[in-house]
């Protein structure tokens, strides 16, 4: 005679298979810039292909970027900036690319400037054509092309891998301001909400 099993007994049916453990959530963006301690330093590599919009220089559209960004913020509340890479079009005729180093500053506090305002601003460029595998960018470039300029500019003027990168250190410098004047100019879901896509953001990450 079989042995009879209890439907609702789950040891008598084998136990019930342990279920994949989930990804802890990931805490609002207040929440996390607050638990940051300063001072603040992290570098990562971003790739951008075929992926970027309403970017122009002199009249040339880019849609392609290998961007290596180095921010943080000292214990004084300096905050510091510095982009490297490539910018290019991968369908446009040669020259198609423009390498450039960044550095962008914002004083320590007390300063009059506000964030998402105006910021110092370094910018080395030299034009040029880039290759693309799909995993290394290969640039060459064009002799007598080379320039740099300081300047003050404004945080819209900025290359969008330079403002995504700057949203973050003004959200560690000072949360709740950086937040308030996100919210008042309308920005808060491009340059505060979005970090809740990037598990990474506000921790200090080295770029491989």
């Amino acid at each position: 005679m079989s042995t009879w099993l209890d439907p609702r007994d789950d040891a008598a049916w084998g136990g019930v298979a342990d279920e994949p453990a989930r990804p802890d959530p990931v805490a609002p963006t207040l929440e996390r810039a607050h638990a940051v301690t300063l001072p603040y330093r992290f570098s990562e590599t971003r790739t951008y292909y075929e992926t970027l919009a309403d970017l122009e220089i002199d009249g040339r559209a880019y849609t392609s970027a290998e961007v290596t960004v180095v921010g943080g913020v000292t214990r004084d509340r300096t905050l510091k900036l510095h982009v490297r890479g490539y910018l290019w079009q991968e369908a446009g005729p040669a020259p198609n690319a423009y390498r450039f180093q960044s550095q962008v500053t914002r004083e320590a506090s007390p300063t009059e400037t506000v964030p998402f305002d105006t910021y110092h601003t370094w910018h080395r460029s030299q034009r040029g054509t880039v290759t693309h595998d799909g995993v290394v960018a290969d640039f060459v470039p064009d002799e007598g092309t080379e320039a740099t300029e300081r300047d003050h500019r404004a945080f819209g003027d900025l290359f969008e891998p330079l403002r995504m990168a700057l949203a973050e250190l003004e959200l560690v410098r000072n949360p709740q301001f950086a937040s308030y004047v996100l919210r008042e100019t309308d920005r808060w879901e491009a340059y505060g909400a979005v970090f809740r896509w990037h598990a990474n953001a506000f921790s200090r990450r080295e770029a491989l």
